[in-house]
């Protein structure tokens, strides 16, 4: 993050909280309304690194197949392909069913394990 940045975002505050008139500011600023707005809501003086910029990534990933269901994926598939069963989505979707293994996930996603998996060259 560049000084010039942050020195533009304390500026901001100081006008802001000498009540000059939010207009006023974002024209002299050449900034956004919701520009001024974000980082009069981080302002914290209590915290010197309040003008600093936050990471919008998320913290987790709720939504992610679990890595043993991943590698239970791949290892199914390759286990099938060896008994001569074929080894499909189809195939695969039903084992993890008979493995107990739910929620099952989708075939697009149980497709895109196993082209990731060989993509890589495991």
């Amino acid at each position: 993050m560049s000084q010039h940045q942050e020195q533009r975002r304390k500026q901001a505050m100081d006008k802001y909280l000498v009540e000059d008139k939010i207009e006023d500011i974002c024209r002299q600023l050449s900034c956004s309304k919701s520009w001024l707005y974000k980082w009069r809501e981080r302002y914290d003086a209590q915290n010197p690194t309040w003008t600093q910029e936050r990471s919008t990534r998320p913290k987790s990933h709720p939504t992610q197949t679990p890595e043993s269901v991943e590698q239970a994926i791949v290892s199914l598939h390759l286990s099938l392909r060896h008994n001569g069963t074929g080894g499909g989505v189809t195939a695969i979707a039903q084992a993890l069913i008979q493995q107990g293994i739910a929620p099952v996930p989708a075939r697009r996603t149980i497709d895109r394990i196993l082209r990731r998996h060989y993509k890589r060259g495991k």
